[in-house]
Formats: C-alpha cells, sequence, structure tokens
C-alpha cells in the first residue's frame, strides 16, 4: 500500500491494488474492495476495526438486500446510532462474530426450521400457485436481513452489541406452478404492520442472545431499518431503536428515530433544501471546468433529521479509470467539498467503469480522508 501526503490540500490518500471488478457484479472479491474502503474511512473517523476478523454471515446481505445503498446505510447508519452506546474512545469495532444461526432466523417458520422468524405458511397439497401467491400475500416476509456489528475492548472481549434488522416495505414473492412457471407479485407493507412485527421478532433475538453464556450479560443495542423497494434511488433509513442493559433480558423502551433520505436532483429535494440542490449543480459544473475531457455527474443523497442534515452521499459517475487521474481529481474534488460543504459530513464514492474507485470521506472541521483503490 502506498501512501501520499498532499501538503497543498492536506489530503491523506491511500491506493491500494485491487482488482479490477464490474461495478454491476456484487461478488466476494467487489465486496472485498468496497468493505477495505469503508473501513479505513471509519477507522480513520471513529472506531478502531479488527480487519482480520470477518463476519460469520458474511455476504448473506448481498442474497437477501436488493438494493446496494441499503447495504451500505445499513452498516454504517447503526455504527453512527452505536457511538452512543460504544464510545470510540473506549472500545473497538469487530464485525459479527457470534450469531451463526442469523441464515435461519430471517426465513420462513416451519418444520424443518423451527428458528424462522418470518411467518410460516401452510402451503396444502394440490394448492394451486393462485392461492399461494394469495397465502404469500396474506403472510408477507417481514424480516429481509439481521446486521450484527460487535464492539470490544483492547484485550478483544466483548462490550456491546448492535444488531440492525432490515424490514422489507415490499415482500417479493415467486411462486412455480407445477409446469415449472414462475409468477410474481408483491406485497407492499405498511409502517405500522413493519414496525409491530420488527418489534416482535426483536424481543425473541434479545431472548436468544442470552442463551449464549458469552452474551448474557453484554449490552446490546437493536434498532429497525425500513428497507427500499428494489428500484429506489435512495436509501432506507432505520427508525426507531431500544438499548438493552447488560443486566435486562428484555426490551424496555423503543425510541422513534425521525431520519428520511432526500435526492438530489429531484423534485422533492429541490423542495426541501433549494440552497443544497443549487450547491451540488454549482460543485458538478466546478469540477467539469478542470476535467473538460469527461463527462462527471453527481448524485446526492442527505439523511435528514427533521430538518438538520446528518449527512451528505454523493456519487461521482466518471469514465476515469487510471490512478493518476483518479488521485488528480481526488485533490480537486477534496477542496470543493470542503469550500461547497463546510458543515456538513460528506461521502463520496467515485463510479468508474471498473467499479467503485475511490472514496472520500469529510467529517464537519476535518480534513477529506481519501482511499484509492
Amino acid at each position: 500500500m502506498k501512501k501520499w501526503m498532499i501538503a497543498s490540500l492536506s489530503l491523506l490518500i491511500f491506493a491500494s491494488g485491487c482488482a479490477n471488478k464490474p461495478s454491476e457484479v456484487i461478488n466476494d472479491e467487489t465486496l472485498e474492495a468496497q468493505s477495505k474502503a469503508a473501513g479505513k474511512a471509519r477507522e480513520y473517523l471513529t472506531y478502531k476495526i479488527d480487519q482480520e476478523k470477518k463476519s460469520v454471515n458474511r455476504g448473506l446481505i448481498t442474497q437477501t438486500v436488493n438494493n446496494r445503498s441499503d447495504m451500505d446505510e445499513i452498516e454504517t447508519g447503526l455504527m453512527s446510532q452505536s457511538i452512543k452506546h460504544f464510545p470510540p474512545d473506549k472500545v473497538n469495532y469487530q464485525e459479527g462474530q457470534y450469531l451463526t444461526g442469523i441464515k435461519d432466523w430471517i426465513k420462513r417458520k416451519s418444520s424443518s426450521n423451527k428458528t424462522g422468524l418470518n411467518p410460516e405458511l401452510e402451503i396444502k397439497d394440490g394448492m394451486g400457485w393462485e392461492d399461494q401467491v394469495k397465502l404469500e400475500k396474506d403472510n408477507p416476509a417481514y424480516l429481509a436481513y439481521i446486521h450484527e456489528q460487535n464492539y470490544v475492548d483492547s484485550d478483544g472481549k466483548i462490550q456491546g452489541i448492535s444488531l440492525g434488522l432490515a424490514m422489507n416495505s415490499v415482500d417479493y414473492i415467486r411462486v412455480q406452478d407445477s409446469q415449472k412457471l414462475m409468477h410474481f407479485d408483491e406485497k407492499e407493507i405498511s409502517s405500522k404492520e413493519m414496525a409491530a412485527y420488527g418489534k416482535k421478532a426483536a424481543e425473541t433475538i434479545v431472548k436468544r442472545i442470552r442463551k449464549n453464556s458469552k452474551l448474557k450479560d453484554v449490552p446490546i443495542m437493536i434498532s429497525l431499518y425500513k428497507l427500499q423497494p428494489t428500484n429506489s434511488v435512495v436509501p432506507g433509513n432505520y427508525f426507531t431503536t431500544a438499548f438493552i442493559d447488560g443486566n435486562d433480558n428484555s426490551i424496555k423502551k423503543w425510541s422513534d428515530l425521525d431520519e428520511e433520505y432526500y435526492y438530489f436532483p429531484s423534485d422533492k429535494g429541490e423542495e426541501k433544501n433549494r440552497d443544497l440542490a443549487k450547491n451540488l449543480l454549482n460543485l458538478e459544473d466546478e469540477v467539469s471546468k478542470y476535467f473538460s475531457h469527461q463527462d462527471i455527474k453527481l448524485v446526492g443523497k442527505a439523511l435528514y433529521s427533521g430538518d438538520s442534515i446528518n449527512k451528505l452521499v454523493i456519487e461521482v459517475n466518471t469514465g476515469m479509470v487510471k490512478e493518476a487521474e483518479l488521485i488528480g481529481f481526488s485533490q480537486v474534488f477534496g477542496t470543493e467539498i470542503v469550500d461547497y460543504f463546510p458543515n456538513i459530513p460528506v461521502y463520496v464514492y467515485v463510479k468508474t467503469p471498473k467499479g467503485v474507485k475511490a472514496t472520500m470521506v469529510k467529517e464537519v472541521d476535518q480534513e477529506p480522508f481519501v482511499d484509492i483503490q
């Protein structure tokens, strides 16, 4: 790994020799490259991270969550909430090591899977596909994924667990008929239904965790996350959270979160914050002047809590692929985001024909951190 300190910009740039992967293919190598960049940014900003221990459920999220933006937000959003309960100056971050049964937990309950947390289906012999579709619509799969994060002391001893329960806002139904033909339908799930089922599942999960002798007195934070539909351009959000002290075996109270993503450019985004919409357009024009040979497009996703911006995610779409070009672009873009958004945390992902090749993170009152892959 090479390091540069760009004195004029105070940018710390890491370049790693990851293999080039197509942007649309989410495989283990692509996940590895993206998680390394995200991990370095997180370590720079918050927790020290054990890069050696990988999640016991690694890769499961790609099988159950369809939206790439949701995948990122489930992890980073949960970490942001965890800071309140597990301070970075006291504990380190570690990928989930304890909940080995999650793959079965997020399936439907059945005679062969007693631990399933989604509704059981009573499919009778000879039932036609139309009736099966209706049965699934009447009993949708609410829980899509469970994300585990561990917080440990300097000796690696567990000090806290954070869990994100990703809840479906739409259940996509697939039923095969007797001729092996697939039939598709979908069921929208209301926020009320989603919250009620998620809280019920969370209670069951807490009881299961407490049965583990290693976790019987470990504090737990659980948050429910609303997944967006597959074609959504913005990620979902965590909407309620609970903290279980090490002495408790059940959830005492849920606290609702007032968070929502807005997409720029869009009418809804411009209505929410006209100045932010204008700044993003001006930023695109400004950067394009330096790289007139490239077609550069910006997409902004702003996470709001009420009227306050928690963070701004910018996706930069460009044809750049050479490392030298990406370094030059990072120098310019890093300076511009400091000027345009001095009081907003900004996360930048530079997408090229060969995938995400650069990640930038700028916290309030900090110089940008840049990772070149």
